[in-house]
């Protein structure tokens, strides 16, 4: 096996634009009561299981766009102008543009192009990485690769933008239809944006060690966004595969010969606050390294590193040195976890 090269790489602190409106569980309820047409009996188990999985969730409140002429695009290039602004960075200094979105409004040309022409760009490498709720972290593993490839390539811009509208549904008739739409009324809308480029930003940030993709493919049915229909997932069979994601964390860890206690602040994908707890405790580390949002936020699905990095800044102090661990995981099933330290020269 030949020696690992990972390019000399700074990630930018994350930019995130919420939706205007804040909805709390009471509202989703009483959604799915507005929409419910069958026996009293069956909406009250149908309420109890609904407020269970929020309850073991950790869900309390999730930002939803109300207007539907919003685009994609235009959320992605709110958070992208923002952290450019951040960073100090003008969209013309930008080589590389990547969007990791699962949300679109067509399937040609990619979203990229959009978000790179509302930001004013005319000539760019742009292109999209879907890889569900991991997509966005993806897509900053590719553009790592991207600038080890080609030395002419200084700045990436990695974006993404999750706005739900058709594809959640509150139409549940049954408590047969509820176990693959519950998952749906823990979903948030987000829109979110990094820099990741070969010198460091000022204020802190994280220089990239290592990135690793982990995927068991044969999982792929467990949870589904259709092309024309709403979003399902086999919670409890997908939940199941929670047991891969220590292994893996520990892999990485093996890799850069760190322990979990080296580690000083874990940054996960947010599904549930519970299962965050469980991976950790699996992998032997303290639960309180952690960051949680799921209770702010939801789950907003490709944006939800980026979220929960963003608040970790908002809550602690990260100094100079401290070691971090970014991970996703999302159906399919796949992985993505960064490692990196922070760096901050003031």
């Amino acid at each position: 096996m030949g020696v690992e090269i990972f390019p000399t790489v700074y990630l930018s602190r994350p930019a995130v634009v919420l939706p205007p409106q804040r909805i709390e569980n009471d509202e989703l309820l009483a959604r799915v009561r507005e929409h419910y047409r069958g026996p009293a009996k069956d909406l009250r188990v149908i309420e109890s299981i609904v407020k269970r999985t929020f309850a073991q969730c950790g869900s309390q409140c999730r930002y939803l766009e109300p207007d539907p002429t919003v685009r994609v695009a235009d959320y992605a290039a709110r958070a992208s102008q923002a952290c450019l602004d951040a960073g100090g960075v003008a969209a013309t200094d930008v080589d590389l543009l990547i969007n990791g979105s699962i949300a679109r409004e067509y399937f040609e040309p990619s979203t990229a192009m959009e978000i790179a022409a509302r930001l004013g760009i005319e000539r760019i490498h742009a292109f999209d990485v879907t890889s569900a709720c991991a997509g966005q972290l993806e897509a900053v593993h590719v553009a790592c690769a991207y600038l080890n490839l080609y030395p002419q390539m200084q700045t990436a811009l990695i974006c993404a933008a999750e706005l739900t509208r058709q594809f959640l549904t509150y139409d549940i008739q049954s408590v047969e239809e509820l176990v693959a739409k519950v998952a749906g009324l823990t979903i948030g809308n987000a829109a979110a944006a990094w820099l990741v480029r070969r010198k460091p930003f000022p204020g802190g940030c994280l220089r990239l060690l290592a990135m690793a993709n982990y995927s068991l493919p044969q999982n792929w049915h467990l949870c589904h966004a259709p092309i024309d229909g709403t979003f399902t997932s086999i919670s409890g069979e997908l939940f199941k595969l929670n047991v891969h994601v220590a292994p893996e964390l520990q892999r990485m860890l093996d890799r850069l010969g760190w322990t979990h206690e080296d580690v000083d602040h874990f940054v996960f994908h947010q599904p549930s606050e519970k299962m965050i707890k469980k991976v950790l405790q699996d992998l032997g580390a303290d639960p309180r390294k952690a960051v949680y949002t799921h209770h702010l936020f939801g789950n907003t699905s490709s944006t939800t590193v980026a979220l929960a990095m963003n608040q970790l800044l908002q809550e602690r102090e990260v100094r100079h040195g401290q070691k971090l661990i970014l991970s996703t995981a999302a159906s399919g099933f796949t992985m993505v976890t960064a490692a990196g330290e922070w760096v901050d020269e003031r």
